[in-house]
């Protein structure tokens, strides 16, 4: 008759780490829904997720985050098993295969978290494709959604938050004057007036020359407004290919990761 009872109270450390692990994950969990909705990394697009990823800071964040979820959830089923009172046996077994599989599922996502692709190549790949376009299903799957950021006001838009969010500036051209006067609209005139004027402010912010070491910052998703220039001209005359029609300049220099 005590056998079910004996089974859960002898595992004092594990019922203690549960309450811990849950706690740690609430602030865990807050935390990234605070990066997600609140913060300059709250447009999740190819760019951000990848500086996120190659700070070592994010990396630390997400491998607790990692292992303290998969230890609860685990730690919670072994509870649950050992409630149930089964024969020694195949408790054993099962509490064998359910932190194998936390030790699986584990390695694989800190492999892919602490080996990202380098922020460089992700930004040099970018440059050479434009950006992407295509077919999403969701998650879980739902009707498809087609999307294409290759869509010139889709395109200013996301040049629009990395200028203003995520370069560090060697030149304080206000937004407005950088993409001209159209005042937001989305008719397609204004879209190539946008267009045109982001494309002279690019080629103004080239001629002005790569500069000096000290005026840029590396912690930066784009350490200079020469950097980005040159990778922003690269992705517009990807789009403007992809779109079928000529590209505004042909005379720039390829984006090289270096540059950071």
């Amino acid at each position: 008759m005590t056998a079910p009872y004996l089974a859960t109270r002898t595992g004092t450390t594990q019922w203690v780490m549960q309450r811990v692990s849950a706690i740690l994950l609430i602030g865990l969990a807050f935390g990234h829904f605070a990066i997600q909705h609140f913060t300059s990394d709250a447009v999740s697009t190819g760019l951000t997720v990848a500086a996120r990823l190659n700070s070592p800071w994010w990396q630390a964040y997400y491998t607790l985050f990692i292992v303290l979820a998969l230890y609860h959830g685990v730690n919670g089923l072994v509870g649950i098993l050992r409630d149930y009172a089964p024969p020694v046996r195949l408790r054993f077994v099962g509490e064998i295969v359910l932190w194998a599989l936390a030790a699986y599922f584990g390695a694989r996502g800190l492999a892919n978290l602490l080996n990202p692709i380098p922020l460089g190549e992700v930004k040099a790949s970018y440059a050479s494709r434009g950006f992407p376009a295509g077919v999403s299903h969701g998650n879980p799957p739902s009707l498809p959604k087609e999307y294409s950021f290759r869509d010139e006001l889709r395109e200013l838009h996301l040049m629009e938050y990395y200028l203003t969010r995520h370069v560090h500036r060697t030149e304080a051209t206000p937004s407005a004057e950088v993409f001209g006067t159209a005042g937001g609209a989305s008719d397609a005139a204004s879209v190539k007036k946008a267009g045109a004027a982001f494309d002279h402010w690019c080629r103004k912010a080239i001629l002005a020359g790569v500069p000096a070491p000290e005026q840029r910052v590396r912690g930066r998703m784009f350490s200079s407004t020469y950097e980005f220039a040159v990778w922003a001209a690269a992705v517009r005359r990807a789009d403007a290919t992809a779109r079928g029609e000529k590209p505004a300049d042909d005379a720039i220099p390829a984006y090289n990761p270096s540059l950071h």
